[in-house]
C-alpha cells in the first residue's frame, strides 16, 4: 500500500491506481464510479457529482507517505515513459470523498515530511469572458434556421478583422502571399470537447490522444471555435484558420483525468517547433481565475514540453487580475520562474465601442503576460449567432467521416455535419488561438529553412515585433503579433 511507499508511477501502476474503488476517510464512504461517471469530467464547473481529488508532489520519487493509509492513490502522470525520472514522477492524486474531505487530506497530507506540497485539485473552466458565459445561454435558444438555410454555407471571411493588417490584426495574408499557412507543423488543442465533424475542420487530420470528451455541448462549441480560428479549412465558405495547413491536429480532454496529464498527453504528441494551446482557466486563492501554470503540476509539465522545445500557448485567463499579486507568490515572476509557455491577454478589437488593443476589463495582466489577441468579436465557428443550420445531411447519410470526429467527441447526429458559425466568441479563449496561429505560421517558415526556433526565441520575436499595447499600459497584455514584422525580422 502507499503507506508503506509511493512506487514509481509505471511500476504496476502503483497496484492500486484504480480510483474507482471504494474508500473511507472521517467515517464517510465513497461509493464506486461506472466508468462513465468518471469519464464526465474531473472537476470542472458545471459537472456536478464529479471525483474531487488532491495533487501532492513527492520530495523524492519512490519515497513512502505515512499518512496515506487506506485512501487510493494514483500516478499523476499516467504516460510518462519508463525512463522520466524529472519532476513530473514524483506527482500523485488521491481521490477523496467530498470537498470538505479533499481539504483536510491536502492539510494532513502537507505536514507529511515525504510531501513537497499538497492541495486541492482546482476546479477549472474554460477561459471565456462574463459576456461569453451570457451569450452562450441567448445562443442555446437559436433553433435550426430549416429552410431558410443557404445550400452551400457563404464566406464568413470579411468578419475577420484579426486575419488584417496591423495595427488591427496579425497581417496572416502576409505571411500566406509567400506560401506561408502553417505546412510541416503539428498543433494540439487542450480543453474539454470538441466536433471535428464541423464543415470548416479537417476532420481526417484531427486525432484524439486523451482524456473523455465532456458531454456539455458548452465545451464542444468552444473546443470547435478555437480550432475554426487556427485550423479552419480555406474552402471558400465560412471561416479560414490563421494556418489552414497544419499537418496533424491532436486534442486531449481533460474529461476524467487532471489538466496535467492532458497538457502532457498532448506534448508527447508534439516534436520540438509544433505548437500546443492551453485553452482553460482555474479558481485561485484570491477566488479570480488565474493561467493553469500557477498550479505546479501544470508548471512542471509545461516546462517539460518547453524544455523539449515544445511551443506552448497558454491562456492568461478573464479573472481581472494582476498576476503580480504578492498573494501569488511570485509565481508568475520570471526572475523567480519560468515555464517557458507565451502568455495571452485579451485586447480590444478595433469595432464600435471599443479601444483597439487596449486591455478588456475582464483579462488578466502583468509582466507574465506576453502578448495580445482579440478578446471580443471573433469571427469563427459554432454557437450559431452568424448561422444556425445545424446540420446538412450528406451524401452517404452514414456516419460521420472516419474515427476521428467520434475520437474528438463530435456531438452531431449520424449523418449530419456541425454548419453553425459566430462573430462573438470572446475572453482569453478567443484571443490564444491568434497567437497560437501566428505561432504555427513563424514555426513553419523556421522549418522550411531548415530550423526550429526555441519556445524563448519566438517568444520573444512576437514581442519586439508586435503592435504595442494601447491604453493603460501598466497593466500589461503585451502586443498584438505582426506576422509581416515577425517575417522581416527572420528574413535578417
Amino acid at each position: 500500500m502507499l503507506a508503506e511507499q509511493v512506487r514509481s508511477p509505471w511500476r504496476v501502476a502503483f497496484a492500486l491506481a484504480v480510483s474507482i474503488v471504494a474508500l473511507r476517510w472521517s467515517g464517510e464512504r465513497c461509493e464506486p464510479r461506472t466508468a462513465g461517471e468518471l469519464g464526465s469530467g474531473a472537476r470542472v464547473l458545471g459537472n456536478c457529482g464529479a471525483p474531487t481529488y488532491v495533487h501532492a508532489k513527492l520530495v523524492a520519487e519512490g519515497v513512502g507517505v505515512a499518512s496515506l493509509e487506506r485512501e487510493p492513490a494514483e500516478a499523476l502522470f499516467t504516460f510518462l515513459p519508463p525512463e522520466t525520472h524529472d519532476d513530473r514522477a514524483r506527482w500523485i492524486r488521491v481521490r477523496a470523498c467530498s470537498a470538505g474531505d479533499a481539504v483536510r487530506l491536502a492539510t494532513k497530507l502537507g505536514k507529511d515530511p515525504s510531501v513537497e506540497q499538497a492541495f486541492v485539485e482546482p476546479e477549472v473552466s474554460l477561459a471565456r469572458s462574463q459576456h461569453r458565459r451570457g451569450l452562450d445561454e441567448a445562443v442555446a435558444a437559436i433553433q435550426d434556421d430549416g429552410p431558410s438555410c443557404p445550400i452551400t454555407t457563404p464566406s464568413f471571411e470579411s468578419y475577420q478583422g484579426y486575419l488584417g493588417p496591423a495595427p488591427h490584426g496579425i497581417d496572416a495574408p502576409a505571411a500566406w502571399r509567400r506560401g506561408h499557412r502553417g505546412g510541416g507543423v503539428w498543433f494540439a488543442d487542450v480543453e474539454g470537447g470538441w466536433n471535428a465533424a464541423h464543415e470548416d475542420l479537417p476532420g481526417d487530420r484531427i486525432k484524439h490522444v486523451a482524456g473523455t470528451p465532456i458531454r456539455d455541448p458548452s465545451w464542444r462549441a468552444h473546443g470547435t471555435a478555437v480550432l475554426g480560428e487556427v485550423v479552419g479549412r480555406d474552402n471558400g465558405k465560412g471561416v479560414v484558420g490563421i494556418a489552414p495547413d497544419v499537418e496533424r491536429v491532436f486534442t486531449a480532454s481533460i474529461g476524467g483525468i487532471s489538466v496535467a496529464n492532458a497538457i502532457d498527453a498532448a506534448a508527447r504528441q508534439l516534436r520540438p517547433g509544433d505548437v500546443l494551446l492551453i485553452e482553460l482557466q482555474g479558481g485561485g486563492p484570491r477566488g479570480r481565475y488565474l493561467p493553469m501554470e500557477y498550479w505546479d503540476d501544470n508548471y512542471d509539465t509545461i516546462r517539460a514540453a518547453t524544455k523539449r522545445g515544445v511551443i506552448v500557448i497558454e491562456a492568461a485567463g478573464n479573472g481581472n487580475e494582476d498576476l503580480d499579486h504578492p498573494e501569488y507568490a511570485r509565481k508568475f515572476d520570471r526572475a523567480k520562474r519560468d515555464s517557458g509557455a507565451i502568455m495571452v491577454g485579451a485586447g480590444a478589437p478595433p469595432r464600435d465601442g471599443f479601444a483597439d488593443r487596449e486591455r478588456l476589463d475582464f483579462s488578466n495582466y502583468g509582466s507574465r503576460v506576453d502578448v495580445q489577441g482579440w478578446g471580443r468579436k471573433v469571427a469563427t465557428l459554432d454557437y450559431g449567432d452568424l448561422q444556425a443550420c445545424d446540420a446538412e445531411e450528406r451524401s452517404d447519410a452514414s456516419e460521420p467521416p472516419g474515427d476521428a470526429s467520434e475520437q474528438a467527441g463530435c456531438q452531431a447526429p449520424l449523418g449530419y455535419t456541425d454548419r453553425h458559425y459566430t462573430g462573438e466568441f470572446s475572453g482569453t479563449s478567443s484571443a490564444s488561438p491568434i497567437v497560437a496561429g501566428a505561432a504555427v505560421i513563424i514555426e513553419g517558415i523556421a522549418r522550411q529553412r531548415g530550423r526550429v526556433l526555441a519556445p524563448a526565441e519566438l517568444r520573444d520575436l512576437l514581442r519586439r515585433t508586435g503592435t504595442p499595447q494601447a491604453g493603460n499600459t501598466r497593466e500589461s497584455i503585451g502586443p498584438r503579433p505582426d506576422l509581416a514584422r515577425a517575417i522581416e525580422a527572420l528574413d535578417r
